[in-house]
């Protein structure tokens, strides 16, 4: 029996259907809100069985809980994760990505569940000028540094003290995840700008990776026993322009033409604090948000390949033309047929 929290999220759908194609029985974590409908459709529609998906409702905030929930289980997929770029949202985050993290971690050494799969991200690696960004660069704050990288780092910090008390650990750093899940939500978001037509791309780079593929090096690494390690997963580094153009071709729009200048990110998240400021809404992009979008992030790709090489087995990316393309159909059957309407909110990205 495996344990999966964020099992209703973007990588917790994907790694399920792996977890299920394999043998696996998994226990899924979900909260009373959760739409697992979703999941139990993704499933029906890639044709896994799901007989043998257990759900089990509870809040990651309650260690006794956990405990009990992971009774029978011998590796837990931790996948649960707050992706915000809003300075209203720092506490929070660091509340679930942090602080449940080492709730977690501690229930599993009580409970004596001794593997651990975290999902964390390549916001908690260092950055080293001149070089892509790769796992053994440290993690060092600064001013231009998001607060969901903090609330990453000391998520994944959390993780690893589980190694020091007796876990058997290995995380997973993926960037931009694409995929089919919520198109109102953090990466996915970006489907839904081009279907609307935006005509304006952002000017920076970034790495993208399928969320097939985040599940599937979830389930090989653990496989092959590569703890105490930590891999980033980037299929491509890519413009945000090609990436969209992409979309834009996959869902049968216009790609946009028109760059997103610096002045231009600038004057947009100003506006959009000074109305959120004069409304009390919440303001659709940040100065994190729009910041990170303008700023071109190369990342190493090659550390997974050449450990799973060893342990004799092959390791290839989907290419992320080939991801939108697979996922264009579900973005127009969720959003229906696509209309221009000119320039949106950009939602955060990293």
């Amino acid at each position: 029996m495996v344990f999966v929290t964020g099992a209703t999220g973007l990588v917790g759908r994907y790694l399920v259907d792996e977890l299920l194609r394999s043998g696996e029985q998994v226990r899924a974590l979900h909260r009373p809100k959760s739409h697992r409908e979703a999941v139990h459709a993704f499933l029906g529609k890639e044709g896994t069985d799901d007989t043998n998906l257990e759900w089990i409702e509870g809040s990651l905030h309650d260690g006794m809980f956990l405990e009990e929930a992971l009774s029978g289980c011998q590796r837990v997929f931790h996948c649960a994760a707050m992706v915000s770029f809003h300075p209203k949202d720092a506490e929070a985050m660091m509340r679930i990505n942090r602080d449940a993290t080492g709730l977690l971690v501690n229930a599993m050494l009580h409970a004596e569940v001794p593997e651990l799969v975290h999902v964390s991200s390549v916001a908690a690696l260092g950055r080293k000028p001149g070089e892509p960004v790769h796992e053994d660069v440290p993690f060092e704050d600064g001013r231009d540094v998001s607060q969901y990288a903090r609330t990453k780092f000391a998520a994944e910090l959390e993780a690893w003290r589980g190694q020091e008390e007796g876990l058997r650990v290995l995380a997973v750093n993926p960037v931009i995840v694409l995929g089919e899940g919520d198109f109102s939500r953090s990466s996915s978001m970006l489907f839904t700008l081009v279907h609307r037509g935006v005509s304006w791309y952002p000017m920076g780079m970034n790495g993208f990776v399928s969320a097939r593929d985040v599940a599937r090096a979830c389930t090989v690494l653990s496989a092959k026993g590569c703890w105490g390690e930590r891999f980033v997963l980037c299929a491509e580094n890519a413009s945000y322009r090609q990436l969209m153009t992409w979309m834009a071709e996959a869902l049968g729009v216009p790609a946009p033409q028109r760059p997103l200048k610096a002045w231009m990110l600038g004057t947009a998240w100003r506006l959009s604090s000074l109305w959120e400021r004069l409304t009390r809404r919440r303001a659709p992009i940040s100065k994190e948000s729009v910041e990170n979008t303008s700023k071109d992030h190369h990342y190493a790709t090659t550390k997974i390949e050449d450990v799973l090489q060893a342990k004799g087995v092959s390791w290839t990316y989907e290419p992320i033309q080939t991801t939108i393309q697979a996922t264009a159909p579900s973005v127009l059957n969720a959003l229906g047929p696509p209309k221009r309407r000119g320039l949106l909110s950009l939602s955060p990205l990293r």
